[in-house]
């Protein structure tokens, strides 16, 4: 089984509530992917060894060849970008610039071309409980979803060399194209939702994409105790699919500037942390 855990929004808790499950649902074998790729950080709560370490090319650049001359500006003229300038018959291009879109070799194949540009970086390290697999893209550069996509296919294939019947997806905040590549090809996902007008209206949108691709869903209240009037917005919106709540607790951000996962520690915050870790083997186990 394949679940994706999102939030719609950063800051509710969702990395912590994937560390968590993935911590209390070790005793079977599980694979936990970070695709949070612009920031991830469930290998600073999983320390352990690297097995495997990669550059990612999965975006395209526009090259020149420095042994032709351009004859006219077309090339220029058709980048959306503004990513080409023609000095003295050549192109120069910046590489920031330019998306790979490939219009400019539409027009100028003889002296332009895309090659594979480096994107991003891929992980599999193996920790005390399980294998993690993760990505992170390259400074300034775009592809994050092609970068989720790549990720997912090294964490089926971790899967599947284990024999591991569990993968959990720790998605990226928002609603975007990384966090479409994280939801395809789940079957559950879990949303985790603070007690706030701006994450129950993220949690929404984030709800419409795996609605979408018609995955079952269901929620989780984290932080219960700062708002009545947002936790009882919240409870009346998503009625039998709230499946678990997680008090409030000082102590949760203690633990994790300290690099430890919720479940870990002691306290209403890490009671609350456990028991919706137990009410999520209830819906795996259904």
């Amino acid at each position: 089984m394949k679940l994706v855990i999102l939030s719609g929004k950063g800051g509710t808790g969702k990395s912590s509530f994937s560390s968590s499950l993935a911590l209390g649902l070790s005793d079977r074998k599980v694979v936990l992917v970070d695709t949070d790729v612009d920031c991830p950080n469930q290998h600073i709560l999983f320390p352990g060894k690297v097995l495997r370490r990669e550059p990612l090319h999965v975006s395209k650049i526009a090259v020149f060849d420095k042994s032709k001359t351009i004859q006219s500006t077309r090339c220029a003229d058709v980048c959306r970008f503004d990513a080409i300038k023609i000095e003295d018959g050549k192109a120069i291009i910046d590489r920031k610039r330019c998306e790979g879109c490939g219009a400019c070799v539409l027009v100028c194949p003889d002296a332009l071309k895309l090659v594979p540009k480096l994107t991003g970086e891929l992980v599999v390290k193996d920790t005390e409980h399980f294998p993690l697999v993760y990505g992170k893209l390259e400074p300034g550069e775009s592809g994050s979803g092609m970068v989720v996509f790549e990720v997912k296919k090294v964490a089926d294939e971790i899967a599947k060399e284990r024999n591991a019947g569990l993968t959990l997806v720790d998605a990226p905040a928002g609603i975007g194209c990384p966090v479409i590549a994280a939801a395809t090809g789940c079957e559950h996902a879990i949303g985790i939702v603070e007690p706030t007008q701006a994450s129950m209206a993220n949690m929404q949108r984030a709800l419409d994409v795996v609605r979408h691709f018609n995955i079952p869903y269901s929620v989780v209240l984290n932080k219960a105790g700062i708002s009545e009037k947002y936790e009882k917005k919240i409870t009346e919106e998503f009625g039998g699919r709230l499946i678990g709540t997680i008090p409030y607790d000082d102590e949760v951000p203690r633990l994790l500037a300290d690099g430890v996962s919720p479940i870990r520690g002691k306290g209403k915050g890490a009671e609350g942390f456990k028991k919706a870790v137990e009410a999520v083997k209830g819906v795996i186990e259904r």
